[in-house]
């Protein structure tokens, strides 16, 4: 589950959401989240403000990962985001 929430500078100076995940098994996970996949986390929970993020689950998390990533896949092989 989403277990803290809190914004970061990305490498390129850009503002990036970082969620720690927790697991059953004690592990933890730190996820930097870009402007798409953090929008499309807020919109898939429902979420206003970051706080509203804690406590829900990590497959919101993968999913806005898979989504911001397709942004860069094309059906042409040529073609150059």
């Amino acid at each position: 589950m989403i277990d803290e929430v809190r914004l970061a500078a990305a490498h390129d100076g850009e503002a990036e959401l970082v969620v720690m995940l927790r697991f059953p098994n004690g592990g933890r996970a730190r996820v930097p989240l870009d402007d798409v996949a953090a929008r499309h986390l807020f919109d898939a929970c429902g979420a206003s403000e970051p706080d509203a993020l804690l406590g829900r689950s990590w497959e919101p998390v993968r999913d806005a990962l898979a989504a911001a990533s397709a942004r860069f896949l094309s059906s042409n092989p040529g073609d150059v985001p």
